[in-house]
């Protein structure tokens, strides 16, 4: 960087006597970004040279193409341009890195004269800043081009400041404190104490790392002796001539104790004092923090690292409010902290800087602050649920909602809250206080459910969710294998574990094990007649003995193997209560009489009517099936068998009458018939030799057997033995005296002995003759 004159000096010179080595310009002009625009920059290019030489270009008529530069921690970037003049650069440099245009207008004058200079080489456009050249070693080429000198010197002139993302390098010109800088790059030429008092002239002491001795400052522009420097002299020169002043703001005079009491760490005002704040407040910007009071608080310093911390809760407007007391520092681990009306805002070595607010400070600080098991906060209260908030520490949460309060939980427990959601999950936020003293075994409540806290391990043991509590009182699910899908039939959830599955549906939220879920499974799950599970296992599922109720009917599980034990559907309640039936042989069919169903098995058919839903064994189904099935006076069956069928011996209702089976033998034990009935009643009557006819007076029928016949009339049915009938034939039939039979033999007919009424009278056989 340049120690010797330069060129082109203008013609009127500055009051160097007004040089002050400790503050050669205020930190409010130099980091002042903003000050020219493109085009200021240009007209003040063109108001310092007139025409260049024929064949050079001056710095008014430059140009180049330029590059894109990241964002980073010195600067805020560089879009690039195809063909930049000098003017764009300068401007567009000093706006991305906070360095005053007027800053590298005089940097490049002093270094290398080229704003005045008319007839500038290519040498002097490659090293414009002197960027990468120190007096005692040549130029870095990674520098080289007016661009990059540009914007180079800009980003150096912001890492001696040793701003966020950075490390603390720059150390030896720290603002605040005395340090002997030198004359001449010749250690001869001695060297003098200076207190630096801002940022900025620090910056310039590690660019140009000389100060002027008196011979340089006598002289103006002109040479000293020969342990005289100049850069930081021209410096101050040029600035003085060109743009007026080196100087900013003053401090407020409110503010003017506290500013002292800084010893210069706050650097130099960048704004004027202000005033205007709610609640009476007033404030000035300084190059490293800000001085804030209000009617109600006292002047209090805001170090640039807590201001951003402050105004994203809002600042003054904000729910911390004003500071009530200056930065704080010597807690644990380097922490540091600082007051506000509202809150905190607090930091330490190994974390950031965060906001607390009154309430959660409350808890912090009930639970041992810093030194407890919370430690530092780690982030600002997240309040996006909008029903509360949480702010995460090293060692745990406090949350602050309407439904919990103000409440601080554990790192076990934040670990689980954390799993099942946080306060969006089905936990929701703390209701509860974990104990003040470390322990390994203890309950904390939260609106959603319980924590149980066991050897250190958090577990969620209940929870006002169905689903949640189904869970995790089902531990036997394992873990899960699948998320949640909502893919049942009318939209019902089922989520699938090492151990089973979970289900939702409006009939509740149920766990089931594998055992269950077969049988589930084999009866066509939900849409099968077991539909959706009501209930949980009834014991746990690892002792291999329990039930479970569905929609539909009961599982029961039995040394680890399930069945289906019952059902509300008829039809297969019947068939689980008939194990004599055996394996299916066909089938369900609908195509009985009225669309009433049968289905064939082994032993026997399911049939299923109006009159219910029944099994039938194989004895009974060849009778039914011989009286016309239900067609015939039997009808549809009314009841199950009266005992197992393998006994060989019970009895089984139907419609139209009772079928008996003896030894394995089915007969139609009573009839509701009338006709049938009666037959029935007089097995005298023997083997039936014809159909019935209705062929007598009036309609009646008859039906002949070996042993009489079978009469029906409006008087009645009735059956006729054979002697009888001879009579009645010789009288006529119905035709005749006697008309219709209206009552049967009045003893067995085998007898020989008996009577039979008719309309007309009485027939009496005797020892087997008819007589009337």
């Amino acid at each position: 960087m340049d120690v010797g004159t330069r060129r082109s000096e203008p013609s009127t010179a500055a009051n160097l006597s007004l040089f002050d080595p400790g503050n050669i310009i205020d930190d409010s002009v130099f980091f002042d970004g903003t000050s020219m625009s493109p085009r200021d920059v240009q007209n003040f290019l063109e108001s310092k040279v007139g025409p260049c030489r024929a064949g050079y270009t001056c710095l008014k008529d430059y140009r180049e193409a330029t590059r894109n530069i990241a964002p980073g921690p010195l600067c805020n970037g560089y879009v690039a341009g195809p063909y930049e003049s000098a003017a764009d650069i300068i401007s567009k440099v000093g706006n991305s890195c906070g360095i005053s245009p007027k800053v590298l207008l005089v940097t490049l004058q002093k270094e290398q004269g080229l704003v005045t200079d008319t007839w500038p080489t290519a040498s002097q456009y490659r090293i414009a800043m002197g960027m990468g050249c120190p007096d005692t070693a040549a130029c870095d080429s990674e520098y080289f081009g007016f661009f990059n000198q540009v914007y180079g010197a800009a980003a150096q002139f912001k890492r001696y400041a040793n701003p966020p993302g950075t490390s603390r390098y720059f150390t030896w010109y720290e603002p605040g404190r005395t340090w002997n800088v030198r004359f001449h790059p010749n250690a001869a030429c001695g060297s003098a104490p200076v207190y630096i008092r801002n940022q900025a002239t620090a910056n310039l002491y590690y660019y140009t790392p000389y100060q002027p001795n008196r011979a340089a400052l006598a002289a103006g522009y002109g040479t000293g002796d020969g342990c005289s420097a100049y850069g930081n002299r021209n410096f101050y020169q040029y600035f003085v001539d060109w743009f007026g002043s080196v100087r900013g703001y003053s401090v407020g005079t409110p503010f003017q104790d506290v500013y002292n009491s800084s010893q210069g760490s706050l650097g130099y005002p960048t704004r004027p004092y202000t005033c205007g704040l709610i609640r009476g407040g007033c404030y000035q910007v300084f190059t490293n923090g800000w001085i804030v009071d209000s009617a109600g608080t006292q002047p209090q310093i805001v170090a640039l690292d807590y201001r951003g911390a402050w105004w994203a809760t809002g600042n003054e407007n904000g729910y911390l409010g004003y500071p009530t007391s200056n930065r704080v520092c010597g807690i644990a681990n380097g922490g540091c902290y600082q007051t506000f009306e509202g809150g905190w805002i607090v930091h330490s070595a190994s974390t950031p800087i965060v906001p607390v607010t009154s309430a959660v400070r409350g808890s912090w600080w009930y639970y041992g602050n810093e030194n407890g098991f919370l430690g530092y906060p780690l982030a600002s209260g997240d309040c996006s649920t909008g029903a509360g908030c949480v702010q995460v520490f090293q060692g745990g949460a406090v949350s602050t909602s309407s439904v919990g309060g103000v409440r601080a939980v554990r790192a076990e427990v934040l670990a689980l809250w954390n799993s099942w959601g946080r306060e969006r999950g089905v936990m929701g936020f703390p209701s509860g206080d974990p104990p003040l003293t470390a322990s390994p075994n203890y309950t904390q409540a939260f609106s959603g459910g319980v924590v149980q806290v066991k050897g250190g391990v958090a577990a969620l043991v209940s929870s006002i969710d169905p689903w949640a509590n189904t869970r995790v009182t089902s531990p036997w699910l394992g873990g899960q294998v699948t998320s949640q899908l909502c893919d049942l039939k009318g939209g019902a959830c089922h989520q699938e574990f090492a151990g089973g599955w979970m289900v939702k549906s409006p009939a509740g939220v149920s766990a089931l094990p594998p055992a269950v879920l077969t049988v589930w499974f084999n009866w066509g799950r939900e849409w099968g007649i077991l539909g959706f599970p009501t209930s949980g296992p009834s014991a746990a599922p690892e002792t291999g003995n329990y039930t479970q109720n569905f929609q539909g009917g009961v599982v029961t599980v039995t040394g680890g193997v399930g069945k289906l034990t019952s059902t509300v559907d008829p039809w297969f309640s019947a068939v689980l209560a008939s194990p004599w039936l055996g394996q299916q042989t066909t089938s369900q069919v609908c195509d009985l009489t009225g669309g009433a169903c049968r289905q064939e098995f082994a032993g026997g058919w399911m049939v299923q009517s109006r009159s219910g839903a029944f099994a039938v064994p194989a004895a009974v189904v060849g009778l039914w099936n011989n009286w016309g099935r239900e067609r015939g006076i039997i009808g549809f069956p009314t009841g199950a068998p009266s005992a197992d069928p393998a006994s060989g011996a019970y009895t089984q209702s139907f419609q139209g009458g009772v079928v008996t089976v003896s030894g394995g033998v089915a007969r139609l034990s009573s009839t509701t018939d009338p006709w049938f009935a009666r037959v029935l009643a007089s097995p005298w009557l023997g083997p039936q030799t014809t159909s019935r006819l209705c062929d007598l007076k009036g309609g009646a029928c008859r039906q002949v057997f070996s042993g009489g016949w079978m009469v029906q009339s409006p008087s009645g049915a009735y059956a006729v033995p054979t002697a009888v009938l001879n009579l009645w034939f010789n009288y006529g039939r119905e035709w005749g005296d006697l008309g219709f039979p209206t009552g049967p033999p009045s003893a067995n007919p085998e007898s020989g002995n008996y009577t039979q009424s008719f309309q007309g009278g009485v027939v009496k056989v005797t020892n087997g003759v008819p007589s009337f």
